[in-house]
């Protein structure tokens, strides 16, 4: 499964350089290498006189059960509620130091960093007012003696609520007003219960269209989750830099590492399998979908190992989840017992999201909060684990990178217990870079260190087949003002229902302001799809990130459908398309971008058929403004093709100064069947074109 962490932005192959001088400026950066210590956080647990002052000597660790000889140990053990106290830490003698941190990331050892996560798709709407209390209560007795805690919200968009602080009086505000923000709210997991009473009420007329529509809702639920743990591990590189200890307050309801197989406990095995005792197709095509579940969940887990970063799952809603209302009312198995499980069953999905965050939190070396955790017992225990934390540092030479490595941690000691995670994963300075580079998708519009530059995200359509939408997607940049400026962009999707196609890529630039443009064709599944886009600017470290949400229609929903209307023009700039060096090409404009009069405009749009269109398609394209002017007209016989590509070249100098609409309609024998509109706007001044060299 093709997901943004295959967006290796820091070690991409593909390069491009724009006529580089042959003696490049020195702008006065250095870049520097560093070794990094593999590290490992161990909570010790035990009679108070025993677990404080332990030495090396007292611990054993062990890496897919080859034992560790040398180490270096650093006590944590600072009480919380007292001022966090500055250690050495131990550094091996022909080791580098770490490359510094920044001053805002630097944290010392002993003072706690926390990470508070509401996962607001997946919490019901008790859940999200429990979870916002709990958060509420605990944020002053985690944060006593100087600790620190941000606050993120993953909603509609993925939204730092509160960057870093210490400042308890800041957090519990930002809780207070999280109660009434609509904006970090997101209604998802409240349907629930109307999602599963639409499917009991659809048995009494059969079983084909209750499992039909518990397919659905199956896949809905698989590609949340996709997108949510995908924004959970790109957030967790916010946390890369700052010293251990660290936890994430995970708060979420209805995450399940099985997203979707919940549903079937509605069926029973005869209505599930057919007549050979195998799942049906869409009983299949749900237990495929619930299976991959675990790859986006291991990623997380492992991105928390790689950081040092503990995991507390807070079950929000906890046990008094109310039934839905059917189930109330009639069970399943009253409307036909041999089709149909007990009610009883419905439960599964309180136990899958349960398993679910009961895994994350023990993957990770922290714990569950299950059934309604008073908010007292979670801070002191949170406390207790975060109290007494000693420091493992070893080099990590001979042991494979960017992949899980098995952990064991014991200490010789009676009545003393080792708490530890149950794998660690030693990052290479690439996977490093890049988890910083995703990190900024926590932070929207940070680091936009580079001037003028600013993320634009664009698509063009190109076609349809084997039941995919092609589009290039487009990402550009206004570029930077230091002259040799190198770009690494990336970019990848997840359509809904199914992983979408990613690519990357480098462009290096020799004069400044040069625009900088990515292109890839990618492939999209029909519905709603989110594209994620990073850029890189490696000499200046400047990181810059964009979501952009959008659908593509359901080819067969309507008779005819369109695609999003596109609008590019002619520019000169530093081009990657489909990996070929270029020094011009077209640059995609969104809705608010103004058009150039002197320079030609391309319209581009998609017009797809549904299976049961069998008649020529009529398709008319008029330019309205005080007038309106015929721009083309264009007869599409019926093929094999199920969509196709309708272009449009409007010649320089055409469009005078004012707003415009270019409408598209699609008939049939006469009859309208589609219709589809686009804004554009040429300004009275019109800015003269851009010079940007390549």
């Amino acid at each position: 499964m093709r997901r943004v962490a295959l967006l290796a932005l820091a070690a991409v192959a593909a390069t491009y350089a724009a006529d580089t001088p042959e003696n490049p400026k020195d702008v006065g950066l250095v870049e520097q290498a560093a070794t990094r210590l593999a590290q490992i956080d161990v909570t010790v647990t035990g009679p108070k006189g025993s677990i404080e002052g332990l030495t090396a000597a007292d611990f054993e660790i062990r890496l897919n059960d080859k034992l560790i000889p040398k180490f270096f140990l650093d006590d944590l053990c600072v009480a919380h509620g007292e001022a966090p106290v500055e250690t050495q830490t131990a550094a091996a003698p022909s080791a580098a130091p770490a490359s510094p941190a920044a001053p805002a990331a630097t944290a010392r050892p002993g003072t706690a960093t926390y990470l508070l996560y509401f996962d607001m798709a997946h919490l019901t709407q008790a859940g999200r007012q429990n979870a916002i209390e709990s958060a509420r209560e605990m944020v002053p007795k985690l944060l006593a003696g100087g600790h620190r805690a941000m606050i993120i919200v993953s909603a509609k968009d993925l939204t730092t609520a509160l960057p870093l602080t210490s400042d308890v009086s800041k957090l519990t505000a930002k809780l207070t007003s999280m109660v009434t923000d609509r904006e970090l709210f997101d209604p998802y997991a409240v349907g629930e219960s109307k999602r599963r009473d639409d499917i009991v009420r659809e048995m009494a007329v059969g079983v084909d269209g209750a499992m039909t529509l518990a397919r659905r809702y199956a896949s809905e639920e698989r590609w949340r989750q996709e997108r949510d743990l995908r924004r959970l591990s790109m957030t967790l590189g916010r946390m890369a830099e700052f010293n251990a200890p660290k936890a994430v307050l995970y708060f979420a309801d209805t995450m399940r590492q099985n997203a979707g197989e919940h549903y079937l406990s509605f069926f029973s095995g005869t209505a599930i399998n057919d007549s050979n005792g195998k799942p049906g197709a869409q009983a299949s095509a749900i237990l495929m979908d619930a299976a991959t579940g675990a790859l986006p969940l291991d990623r997380v887990v492992n991105e928390a190992a790689a950081l040092g970063i503990r995991f507390y799952t807070v079950e929000g809603e906890g046990i008094n989840a109310a039934a839905s209302n059917i189930e109330t009312g009639r069970s399943a198995s009253s409307l036909n017992s041999g089709q149909f499980a007990s009610s009883a069953v419905n439960t599964q999905q309180i136990r899958d999201s349960q398993g679910t965050l009961t895994s994350l939190a023990a993957e990770t070396g922290g714990r569950a909060f299950l059934n309604g955790v008073a908010p007292t017992r979670m801070a002191s225990q949170i406390l207790g684990d975060m109290s007494c934390v000693y420091l493992l540092s070893f080099d990590p030479a001979g042991f494979p990178q960017d992949q899980p490595i098995a952990v064991s941690v014991a200490i010789a000691k009676p009545k003393v217990k080792a708490t530890t995670r149950g794998r660690l994963v030693i990052l290479s300075e690439s996977a490093r870079a890049t988890a910083r580079v995703l990190s900024a998708f926590a932070a929207p519009g940070a680091g936009n260190a580079a001037g003028d530059a600013a993320l634009r995200v664009g698509l063009i359509p190109i076609g349809f087949a084997d039941g995919r939408y092609k589009a290039r997607v487009q990402v550009s940049l206004g570029g930077s003002r230091i002259p040799g400026a190198t770009w690494d962009i990336g970019a990848s999707v997840v359509s809904k229902g199914t992983p979408g196609d990613d690519g990357s890529g480098r462009i290096q630039t020799a004069a400044p302001n040069t625009p900088v443009v990515f292109e890839q064709d990618m492939t999209f599944a029909p519905g709603e799809f989110d594209l994620v886009t990073v850029a890189h600017e490696i000499q200046t470290d400047t990181v810059l990130s964009k979501e952009t949400h959008g659908s593509w229609p359901k080819i067969d929903a309507e008779r005819v459908s369109l695609s999003p209307i596109s609008v590019s023009q002619p520019q000169a700039g530093g081009f990657l398309k489909n990996g070929v060096k270029k020094t011009d090409g077209a640059l995609v404009l969104g809705p608010d971008d103004p058009l150039r009069a002197d320079a030609a405009t391309a319209v581009i749009t998609l017009v797809c058929r549904a299976k049961d269109q069998k008649r020529p398609l009529d398709v008319v394209r008029t330019l309205i403004g005080e007038q309106s002017t015929p721009v083309g007209s264009t007869r599409i016989e019926p093929t094999a093709d199920r969509c196709a590509q309708v272009v449009d070249i409007i010649p320089p100098k055409t469009l005078g100064a004012g707003t415009y609409r270019f409408v598209v309609t699609v008939s049939a024998d006469g009859a309208e069947l589609a219709r589809g509109e686009r804004s554009v706007t040429v300004p009275a001044q019109t800015p003269a074109t851009d010079k940007g060299g390549s």
